[in-house]
């Protein structure tokens, strides 16, 4: 099921595409950042790399959609997106890449261009991190034997090992306001700004929430 939303997704977009020369559609290309907020039990890594004092943080978002222009104050819209946070403080890291597709509705009150739009979303997100995990020690005894400790149990250490998750499919909403410049001239590239809310409940009452405000263009 899921499978068949995507690849719907995609193929309504590539037709976007190839007929954005037609006033009919119009696509839109915009770079983003912004701040994630992942409501989840096993985001506790995360936040001990937040509370951490020098760790670096890049966030950035990727929007490409296109319109279909089905009167002058009312569009429909589908695309998909991805935002990708990467923290880290060498040598340990926890780097996140959201991936979405969505379609709705999109409205210009006064056909002007402030619009606002409300998206229904499918996506998903895939987490690559590092963690401490308590290893056997390779200390061995002057004839070659593992070290033990007083119990005879082996002696263990603290290693970082790389890892990764894809968390579970979601569906979720997504709200934006923008503003297009230059809306009612002929011109082909059109600058566009603006700002989305997006929330995608994955299960167990855990929720990931992303804020983005973005800058592009429209064809």
């Amino acid at each position: 099921m899921k499978k068949s939303l995507i690849l719907a997704f995609l193929m309504m977009f590539a037709t976007g595409l190839a007929f954005s020369s037609s006033s009919f559609f119009t696509t839109e290309v915009s770079l983003g950042t912004g701040i994630s907020i992942y409501d989840s039990n096993g985001d506790s890594l995360r936040k001990d790399l937040l509370s951490q004092k020098d760790y670096k943080r890049i966030v950035a978002g990727l929007t490409l959609d296109t319109n279909l222009n089905i009167s002058d104050p009312l569009k429909i819209m589908f695309g998909a997106e991805a935002f990708s946070d990467f923290l880290w403080n060498s040598p340990q890291y926890y780097n996140s890449l959201d991936y979405a597709f969505f379609t709705g509705i999109k409205v210009f009150p006064n056909k002007t261009g402030l619009n606002i739009s409300i998206s229904y979303v499918l996506g998903n997100r895939a987490d690559f991190f590092t963690q401490t995990v308590e290893v056997q020690s390779d200390e061995v005894d002057e004839e070659g034997n593992p070290v033990l400790n007083e119990d005879g149990s082996p002696v263990t250490k603290d290693e970082l090992q790389k890892s990764n998750d894809t968390k579970a499919w979601g569906n979720g909403f997504r709200i934006a306001i923008q503003y297009d410049f230059m809306m009612n001239k002929a011109t082909k590239i059109k600058p566009v700004v603006g700002g989305y809310y997006r929330c995608l409940p994955r299960g167990n009452y855990n929720r990931d929430h992303i804020l983005c405000i973005y800058g592009g263009i429209r064809f």
